[in-house]
């Protein structure tokens, strides 16, 4: 066919893709908005077990690395007597051996060669076994009335992607609750230029900085909740760590309309610059950001004392910030089209003028970002999503090995101010206490009276729903299942009233299909 030409006849015009009339007919979704609502359970499911099995792949690359290091004779000692430790003895489980040789190692202290290398065993381990068994509960009211759920039981890993979705999760639930309690929600980022490597230094350094920050605005933010994002940058192999601050304001950021001026500066003959009111609360705190990291623009006023409080005068200060700001306008690089939106670079700005406000904007600006929260759900979506993004390092064993020396123990989600003291339960380990963390169990009759069911279960015991909620397969549950526990014992444990007690109740277990 010609160029252009349309399949329903020469003459014909070719079909239009008009953009604005598919939006309108999406409620105003893009086309990935569109394709991310039509993701099932079970195929976001696949995506983790993807990202999982690659991230084991990894942690056994970097297990593989550190047991090929040579060893002193000491330690090859002990780890000899160890693996001894660990083999299984006549009438014995592999779980109690395994208990023994832990025993073992707690009493005699393993040579500090070894620690890497028992730590990376121990947590390729426990990522490897994330979710590869399950804990059943029967609902005790009704019986086979309604069908037993499924709890997996995870590692809690930072990395893992089971467990760290599972716990953003949990705590957006906990935090939509507590978000009526704000009075002005707005939501804070700051960054810092890129780090070509990261420590558990870095991050300490950082968390302490953004509390600093929020302790010299405590007027204006109440409190909230902060969260250390790291993401990786794998072309130029750097770390980009950053803070995002959901909290409750004093009062309203001032609209986009009002305008103040800045009085010329003292001894200057410049005319008065003007400024949006919202642009001026938003670069005195990226003013202040920039102090906690660079010198060179002096401490804050309440930082000095004795004659250097009496020199530094208020009115210097102000100096000091409304300087920053002119010099800041003065090395812009690229300006807005109000009509489109879009950024371009600045015309007639030739390329060395164009690298010189480039280096001084790196030196001397910070990217903080303020504004008023409208959406609550995205505003604690970005707050509280992953902690890093794994997929994008996890096949890289020396970016993985890194986050994880540098994120050991430490801290990268706490609340603050009016907020402190909060527990949004982010890293609670998982035992029977704090199973309903990983999902809501709901039976038929509503009295939700659930009991254990003795044993663990696999991957062939359990089946997911389109809630994606865990059951126990039916075929398992009702002839042969293989958990730890033989069935007859399961069935002895089971006690279910008799189905005229629940006359007029929805069956969502079908026991018919026995």
């Amino acid at each position: 066919m010609e160029a252009g030409a349309s399949r329903f006849g020469r003459e014909a015009k070719a079909p239009l893709l008009d953009t604005e009339k598919q939006l309108e007919t999406s409620s105003n979704l893009t086309a990935a908005q569109w394709l991310k609502k039509q993701e099932k359970p079970e195929d976001l499911w696949q995506n983790r077990v993807q990202l999982h099995q690659e991230l084991v792949g990894t942690l056994a690359k970097i297990m593989d690395r550190h047991n090929s290091l040579p060893l002193s004779p000491s330690g090859e000692a002990w780890l000899a007597e160890y693996d001894a430790q660990k083999v299984t003895a006549e009438g014995e489980t592999p779980a109690e051996a395994w208990d023994r040789a832990r025993e073992w190692a707690k009493e005699n202290k393993a040579p500090r060669e070894l620690g890497a290398r028992l730590r990376w065993q121990r947590t390729y381990g426990q990522v490897k076994d994330c979710q590869k068994e399950w804990i059943a509960y029967k609902a005790e009211c009704c019986g086979d009335n309604t069908r037993p759920v499924a709890v997996p039981i995870g590692c809690n890993h930072r990395l893992c992607p089971f467990c760290a979705r599972r716990r953003s999760e949990l705590a957006r639930e906990r935090l939509k609750v507590l978000f009526d309690r704000f009075e002005h929600p707005q939501f804070l980022t700051l960054t810092v230029p890129n780090y070509s490597s990261i420590s558990k230094h870095d991050f300490t350094l950082f968390r302490m900085r953004v509390r600093k920050l929020m302790a010299q605005y405590k007027g204006y933010i109440k409190g909230g909740v902060l969260s250390l994002e790291t993401t990786y940058n794998r072309r130029d192999k750097t770390w980009h760590l950053h803070a995002h601050v959901l909290f409750d304001g004093a009062f309203l950021l001032p609209k986009a309309a009002t305008k103040v001026q800045l009085r010329p500066l003292i001894g200057s003959e410049g005319a008065p610059l003007e400024q949006k009111a919202f642009e001026i609360i938003k670069k005195a705190i990226e003013f202040d950001w920039l102090r906690l990291w660079s010198m060179d623009w002096g401490r804050p006023l309440r930082k000095r004392k004795g004659w250097l409080r009496e020199c530094f005068r208020v009115e210097q200060e102000q100096d000091i910030f409304e300087t920053w700001i002119r010099w800041g306008e003065e090395n812009r690089t690229k300006t807005k089209d109000r009509a489109t939106g879009i950024w371009y670079r600045i015309p007639g700005l030739t390329d060395a003028e164009f690298d010189k406000r480039t280096a001084w904007n790196t030196e001397n600006r910070r990217v903080v970002d303020i504004r008023p929260v409208l959406d609550r759900d995205k505003a604690v979506r970005e707050v509280l999503k992953y902690i890093t993004k794994v997929s994008q390092f996890s096949d890289c064993p020396e970016a993985v090995e890194e986050f994880a020396d540098a994120t050991r123990g430490a801290r990268l989600i706490q609340t603050f101010g009016s907020w402190y003291g909060v527990d949004l339960a982010l890293d609670t380990r998982f035992d029977t206490e704090h199973v309903h963390d990983w999902g809501q169990r709901k039976c038929s009759c509503g009295l939700n009276m659930w009991t254990r069911v003795q044993g663990v279960f696999f991957s062939h015991d359990v089946e997911m729903d389109s809630t994606g909620q865990w059951h126990l397969n039916r075929s398992r549950w009702q002839h042969h299942c293989r958990g730890t526990v033989s069935r007859p014992t399961i069935r002895a444990l089971e006690h279910s009233p008799g189905k005229e007690a629940f006359d007029g109740v929805t069956d969502t277990y079908d026991t018919t299909a026995r």
